[in-house]
């Protein structure tokens, strides 16, 4: 096999195994049999026809930056709390218990709760299967250990694809898309000096008490609306992140539609709501002309051909087995039906319809509009987008005042100036305009409890958001621009502090754990607890999924 099929087959394989272990080991053995044989066939498939990896070149500090790169990588990942080696954040309680069950349960996992009710285990569970697997046929902590090495494997390829973008073996594209985040610093400071009656969420000090200031989870200063650093990601939502980053950057890569909707299909078991943040990407992708600069492609002036290439084995029985078997799986989970919780965000007054509100939103997005278009003339494709302005100026109407002024703090700190800063590099791609667009939009959508799918929805876009910053700092230096390099370095910078604290947190409280009890022990939710929580479960009964396809 050729050398770029071997990496093609091992980038594949990463995205599609969790949705064939699940297939193998959920279904009846008689949809098992044929929809595994038929994943694996889209698989092979797929490999033939990815096009998107040129060749990376090398140079004598090669072996160094790959010796470096995979230090980095190994670090990250055992301080993020993968593999409960160190300490965790408190979310990794339930995540530990999850596993514990997929591990020591027969699949499907399901549990007889107080009162006779039958539930199951309903989640994105994608990334802990390979392992699980490992757990299953060896010993549950020899499963702990192949999450390292399957988190690890996941950044190696992330790695590779960001060298394959910047067509040589690099380091720097690894360690700012690691610690890219937004200037949450400034945005916590802000709110601490001119609020009043934060909230304990808001101030962060909850993810380590009696840690030190730097230790603080400073990512919720905007109450209502949190975009979460890469690192943060990596620490908290581990399981989601890591799939989607890698099928964004794969979908982006791509050079033709052969193998899309594959993609999504098989990222759905393991990154549900960031599947939504990736369909504008996917959209522009199946959309747009493959030739050209990656982030740069203008729209097909052929949709018909870009829409009908789509339709290849691996995409439409591959990537519609994925896709529809996950979302009968996905759908069961009662946490959908359930209303927000609002109990940890600054509390306000509702309000009506306000006209001046939306018009003031609206003059404001067309002025910025006409600035940014410059000389170039108005044409209906540009107008598009002023659509997203609508809809931000009309939930910007109905909204109290205190999320209004929450929300245009989040806008400006969070993507905000970085994006001003991105403008000579990008202002003429509609990937650019789409992804920002998108982030306008997200944080005024909830599903399930608090404010989740902002915080997961973002996630692809944020990626997208991360190439464009390393695209520009790469062209900014090139080209000597030294005012626009210096102040988007700053920005970069004043965003990696709060990975810099997430990182921080874990060696301390590690330190602090091994002091007082002489070793790391990490806390784990009780069986019950989980699948008495709404959350992470469904009831099997009247579910087409566990009364149809299921074992």
């Amino acid at each position: 096999m050729p050398k770029n099929k071997l990496i093609n087959l091992l980038i594949y394989s990463y995205i599609a195994l969790p949705f064939l272990i699940f297939s193998a080991g959920f279904l009846k053995w008689y949809f098992a049999i044929p929809v595994s044989v038929c994943t694996i066939l889209a698989i092979a498939l797929s490999v033939r026809d990815c096009e998107g990896y040129e060749k990376v070149s090398k140079n004598r500090f090669t072996p160094l930056c790959i010796a470096g790169g995979l230090f980095i990588i190994i670090a990250v990942v055992l301080l993020s709390g993968i593999g409960n080696v160190l300490w965790q954040n408190n979310d990794h309680a339930t995540r530990n218990t999850i596993f514990d069950i997929l591990v020591n349960f027969s699949w499907p996992p399901e549990y007889i709760k107080e009162g006779g009710n039958e539930v199951a285990l309903v989640y994105y569970i994608g990334f802990w299967l390979p392992s699980a697997l490992i757990g299953k046929l060896t010993t549950l902590q020899a499963g702990y250990i192949f999450q390292i090495i399957w988190a690890a494997a996941g950044l190696c390829i992330l790695w590779y694809l960001l060298c394959v973008i910047h067509k040589k073996v690099v380091i720097y594209p690894l360690v700012i898309f690691l610690f890219f985040g937004g200037m949450d610093i400034i945005g916590h400071s802000f709110v601490e000096l001119f609020y009043n009656n934060l909230t304990n969420l808001q101030k962060g000090a909850w993810a380590f008490p009696g840690g030190s200031a730097i230790t603080t989870h400073i990512e919720w200063w905007a109450g209502y609306f949190q975009y979460s650093s890469n690192t943060t990601q990596l620490f908290w939502v581990f399981n989601q992140c890591l799939p989607v980053w890698i099928a964004t950057i794969v979908i982006l890569l791509e050079k033709n539609n052969k193998n899309l909707v594959f993609i999504m299909g098989t990222t759905l078991i393991s990154s549900t709501l960031p599947f939504v943040g990736l369909i504008p990407i996917f959209v522009w992708c199946a959309l747009c002309d493959h030739k050209g600069d990656l982030l740069n492609r203008p729209f097909t002036d052929n949709f018909g051909k870009s829409f009908f290439s789509l339709f290849t084995y691996q995409n439409v029985t591959g990537g519609g087995l994925s896709g529809i078997i996950s979302f009968l799986y996905l759908i069961g989970n009662i946490a959908s039906t359930t209303q927000s919780d609002t109990t940890t965000t600054p509390t306000s007054s509702a309000q009506g319809f306000s006209v001046w509100t939306f018009i003031i939103t609206i003059v404001a997005s067309v002025a910025i509009f006409t600035i940014l278009k410059g000389k170039s003339p108005i044409t209906p494709v540009k107008l598009v987008y002023l659509i997203p302005s609508v809809i931000v100026a009309a939930f910007l109407a109905v909204s109290p005042m205190l999320k209004i002024e929450y929300y245009l703090l989040f806008v400006i700190f969070e993507f905000g100036i970085l994006s001003l800063l991105l403008l000579p590099s990008s202002g003429k791609s509609a990937l650019f305009f789409i992804t920002i667009a998108s982030l306008l939009i997200i944080p005024f959508f909830k599903v399930g409890k608090s404010i989740d799918f902002c915080m997961r929805a973002s996630i692809p876009l944020l990626v997208v958001l991360c190439l464009f910053s390393l695209k520009a700092v790469k062209e900014y230096f090139d080209e000597e621009k030294q005012l626009l390099s210096t102040l988007l370095c700053v920005a970069l910078m004043l965003g990696a502090l709060t990975p810099v604290k997430e990182i921080a947190r874990t060696i301390e409280a590690t330190f602090c754990e091994i002091e007082v009890k002489g070793g790391v022990a990490n806390d784990s939710k009780t069986v019950s607890q989980v699948f008495g929580g709404k959350n992470f479960t469904g009831r099997t009964e009247d579910n087409f999924f566990f009364e149809v396809l299921a074992k």
